[in-house]
């Protein structure tokens, strides 16, 4: 760090030459090179390190069920890490497993001394717990079984209450949201109508067109990142949502071009409807078009992805009570096939052909693991197979991952029921935007009639505040579906919906105020 700080000496030194002979303001910020370098330094290994244990976060409640099912059935801890090092649906404790039997297989270190070291060099203040509490139990000589079942326990309940922490700390972040969007944007408006109307010479047109199609949408994009980085990030992703957004977006600049005739330049049919399809009704109208096809690709995938998970759960717990009365792994599945398990008994019927037909078990559950999208459904299939395939799928070690199935189910629900009440805030926000903006405007022009030094053109003023705070609301849509459900796609819906809100509220704030006055 120092060395690199000197080797940013002469940077400084030419700049303060050249600030003292050009007078260039901007130079006074490459002056203090070697702090920048410092803090460089000091900054990067703690985001990092923070990276770090945020991903590991999620991964370690599943690998501690995984190393307790393995014990369950005989399979010692570091034989668990051994399969981990080769597990793909868990990246980062992957990466972990790894360097443990680094340590162990090229560094000749002994298998507890090499938990030791891994549970002292990582950040993720769970991880350590387990992994030195283990190593403790086994230099004991106490119950390993029965630890890893109760750490496994404590670290879903650990799980669970910073889930619901990181619940509240993203409602606030929705409620700071809102608060800087709306109270901001309101600000901005009523300025720059005034400033509209009165003509004080600060060229408000060209300053609000920069606001809300530049700065608006680079504030939801800081937004968006705070809340990436808040939230747990599962290693999968589906993309058929953005790739139908991208798909209506293309038809939905298409149909503003057609509606606008080319903003003006172009004559089309759509002419003759000019009167019923104004500016505001034309965006509103595209941006519904752009996000209300992926919002129904989203809303049915996540449909399925819930009834799955849901479906899975309950098809564990049948399982164990099945496995009870002595069948064998391939005929209890054979014979629940016939269930109902929503989502999930179109796909274990499948399986139970596939069963059915020779194929071994663990090639038919890998299978549907390439067909399924949900990263939690994989977790728990694959830790499924490992206790079939590894330990025989004994009734403790099916009993154990159906508990903690029920477990993480739990952890789900109680999060999504700490984000559900925040849901309400952007329409309330979307409506107070528009018609305070609007409200506002019309009470001043209202007043400047009365007063006879009237000389604008009000309806073209408030045409692009309309269509200004109908963008403010397409983007809160976006981040509050980022926000309360993880993924910009879960905004499409409230986008498509806030768009709407906002056009009615444009349409009856005004006849409101009239009616009153």
């Amino acid at each position: 760090m120092f060395f690199v700080a000197l080797l940013s000496l002469p940077v400084t030194v030419i700049s303060v030459v050249l600030l003292y002979f050009l007078r260039w303001i901007p130079l006074i910020f490459l002056v203090p090179m070697p702090v920048y370098v410092l803090i460089g330094f000091i900054v990067v290994p703690l985001s990092m390190s923070s990276d770090r244990a945020t991903v590991l976060e999620r991964e370690i409640p599943f690998a501690a069920t995984y190393i307790t099912i393995m014990a369950s059935g005989g399979i010692p801890p570091y034989v668990s890490f051994k399969r981990l090092s080769r597990v793909n649906l868990m990246p980062a404790m992957r990466k972990e497993a790894k360097d443990i039997i680094k340590d162990v297989e090229i560094l000749g270190t002994d298998q507890l001394t090499a938990l030791n070291n891994a549970a002292r060099r990582n950040p993720l203040d769970i991880f350590r717990d387990f992994i030195s509490g283990y190593a403790s139990t086994v230099i004991i000589g106490g119950d390993v079984a029965h630890f890893l079942e109760t750490k496994a326990q404590d670290i879903f309940k650990t799980r669970a209450s910073r889930v619901k922490a990181a619940a509240e700390r993203l409602g606030m972040l929705l409620e700071t949201f809102i608060i800087i969007m709306v109270l901001m944007s309101l600000c901005f408006y009523i300025l720059f109508s005034v400033e509209a109307i009165y003509s004080t010479g600060l060229s408000s047109y060209s300053t609000m067109l920069l606001y809300t199609y530049v700065f608006t949408p680079m504030l939801s994009v800081v937004f968006i990142y705070l809340a990436h980085s808040m939230q747990p990030k599962p290693p999968i992703t589906d993309w058929r949502p953005y790739k139908a957004f991208a798909i209506s977006g293309a038809v939905a600049i298409l149909v503003l071009f057609m509606l606008t005739g080319f903003m003006g330049l172009v004559q089309t049919p759509f002419d003759a409807i000019k009167g019923l399809v104004d500016l505001p009704t034309a965006v509103t109208i595209s941006l519904f078009i752009s996000v209300a096809p992926p919002a129904i690709v989203h809303g049915k995938l996540a449909g399925k992805k819930s009834g799955t998970e849901r479906g899975l759960a309950v098809f564990l717990r049948d399982l164990t009570e099945s496995r009870k009365t002595g069948l064998s792994p391939e005929k209890c599945i054979q014979s629940l096939s016939k269930r109902d398990y929503s989502e999930f008994s179109k796909e274990l019927q499948k399986i139970s052909s596939q069963i059915s037909w020779g194929i071994p078990i663990r090639r038919v559950f890998m299978d549907f693991l390439k067909r399924t999208k949900s990263w939690m459904t994989q977790i728990v299939v694959f830790l499924l197979v490992e206790a079939i395939d590894v330990g025989g799928g004994t009734i403790a070690m099916i009993e154990a991952l159906a508990r903690f199935n029920n477990m993480t189910e739990e952890v789900e629900k109680e999060k999504k029921m700490s984000v559900r009440p925040y849901i309400l805030v952007p329409y309330f926000a979307a409506v107070m935007l528009v018609s305070t903006t609007i409200l506002t405007l019309v009470f001043t022009t209202k007043t400047m009639e009365v007063g006879g030094t009237m000389n604008i053109d009000v309806g073209f003023l408030t045409m692009l505040f309309t269509v200004s705070g109908i963008v403010h609301c397409y983007l809160i849509g976006l981040v509050a579906g980022k926000i309360t459900e993880e993924a910009i796609s879960a905004g499409f819906k409230h986008a498509a919906l806030l768009v709407l809100v906002a056009l009615v509220a444009s349409i009856f704030a005004p006849v409101l105020l009239g009616s009153l006055m």
